[in-house]
């Protein structure tokens, strides 16, 4: 009974520095925005200080029991990749996460996995292109791969046909995430270290929650390659390269995705 009365209080005094830590990194963020708005810190500056203290919180969220403020922390570093300039839009997503982060670590009680969905699709997307160009879709998209130089490409074929794309390079951090905020569609390099793409959706496929996500395999391979014998029925091959463009419409159109 002892030992139990104070792991409970070692797990509360955990999470109460971890909430005072998290609110002097947000306001570290937050002055950094001003700083900015004042003249007063450049922009690359406040873009160094903003992807660093989101790295931070990727890390700290779920370790002291704040797995929303990981997943954000996460839809922030999306964001922010490849970002170089801070313009209004820019500014005002990011104060956006913040608010969102702030909001989360405040609660008495972290939210549920239905709410924690919500607050997660609801969090801005950074399109590398006008958006007026292309029929925005309310389709979320997670791609699996370590690798990236396929992540550039096929995220942002993914999203140039409207598609929300979430980009995860740690297949065993994927399952934590799709648990958590199951995605429209997961896609998987079929070769990666630790967790092959194949052991990664038989793994989702026989959980629950996850079970009737359309998924697919990425891979280099041809069609006739015996390795895609194992491929679980219903499971879509996607290849890349000059077949990418026809294997992932007919993928969309096969699950429906519009």
């Amino acid at each position: 009974m002892t030992r139990s009365a104070s792991t409970e209080d070692l797990e509360d005094r955990l999470r109460v520095e971890f909430v005072d830590d998290a609110r002097d990194r947000l306001q570290v963020m937050y002055d950094a925005l001003d700083g900015l708005a004042k003249g007063e810190r450049s922009e690359v500056s406040v873009i160094g200080v903003i992807r660093l203290e989101t790295h931070n919180f990727k890390g700290m969220g779920t370790s002291f029991g704040f797995p929303t403020v990981s997943l954000i922390a996460h839809r922030l570093e999306d964001y922010l990749n490849g970002l170089t300039r801070l313009g209004e839009r820019e500014i005002s997503d990011i104060q956006t996460f913040l608010d969102r982060t702030s909001q989360v670590v405040d609660r008495a009680e972290q939210p549920a996995l239905a709410e924690t969905n919500q607050i997660i699709r609801a969090l801005p997307v950074r399109y590398r292109f006008e958006v007026t160009d292309v029929d925005i879709r309310d389709v979320e998209i997670m791609l699996v791969t370590p690798s990236k130089v396929v992540a550039k490409k096929v995220g942002g074929e993914l999203a140039a046909c409207g598609f929300r794309t979430v980009t995860v390079s740690d297949p065993i951090e994927s399952i934590s995430i799709a648990v958590r905020v199951p995605p429209d569609m997961l896609i998987a390099s079929l070769v990666m270290d630790g967790l092959s793409g194949l052991d990664l959706i038989r793994g989702l496929r026989a959980m629950s929650i996850t079970k009737d996500v359309p998924m697919a395999l990425l891979t280099s391979m041809s069609l006739d390659n015996p390795a895609l014998k194992e491929i679980p029925q219903g499971v879509a091959v996607i290849r890349v390269g000059e077949h990418f463009g026809e294997d992932f419409a007919g993928a969309v159109t096969r699950f429906n995705l519009g």
